[in-house]
């Protein structure tokens, strides 16, 4: 599939365009391996990891989803370095977590997070670092005062809990479960 094509046919031919063309015609979801469309938290067995043509389709994903099309698009549109990173909060209840894409541009990295536009958010934005480490921390501190606000992890969350994986592209239609094993299978980050 020619997505440079496609990018350039949507006007979308540089990162601020992108950007916003993601923050306004995505909603969070998640497909199911029939091709149905759901709403919440996405079922490990049934859920399908999109390819980038089928989200551009869709216009419906979950992180996992949203990230891989970031990564079609940084690859197809600039000449940037990229990398791709998952944090989770490792509990029994359902492992609340994040994936997202970042780029490094003159000397400084930035965090590429189109997916959430409304208030209640606190990730939107391209936000710029000047290292990784201090990105990720930044990643981390907002993911998890995020995630305490909403719920999705205790008030008093055990620090240790939260991991962080550098990870590659995925196989497409891959399952929750082969999301998670691809990505146990990666580079583990450790920062404070």
């Amino acid at each position: 599939m020619d997505y440079k094509m496609i990018f350039t046919e949507n006007g979308l031919i540089n990162i601020d365009k992108f950007f916003t063309y993601m923050q306004n015609n995505f909603e969070y979801g998640w497909i199911d391996k029939d091709g149905n469309k759901h709403y919440g938290i996405n079922d490990a067995q049934t859920y399908s990891l999109q390819s980038p043509s089928e989200l551009l389709k869709s216009h419906m994903g979950i992180c996992w989803d949203m990230t891989e099309l970031y990564r079609c698009f940084f690859e197809n549109m600039t000449s940037l370095k990229y990398e791709t990173y998952y944090l989770f909060y490792d509990d029994t209840k359902g492992c609340p977590s994040h994936s997202i894409l970042v780029f490094y541009d003159n000397n400084k990295v930035y965090w590429f997070e189109p997916m959430f536009n409304d208030k209640n958010c606190f990730y939107s934005g391209i936000h710029e670092y000047d290292n990784i480490i201090r990105l990720l921390e930044d990643f981390k501190n907002i993911f998890t005062k995020n995630a305490v606000i909403n719920g999705l992890i205790p008030f008093d969350y055990n620090l240790s809990n939260i991991q962080i994986y550098k990870y590659t592209a995925p196989q497409e239609h891959i399952n929750g479960y082969e999301m998670r094993n691809h990505i146990n299978n990666s580079e583990v980050i450790n920062i404070k």
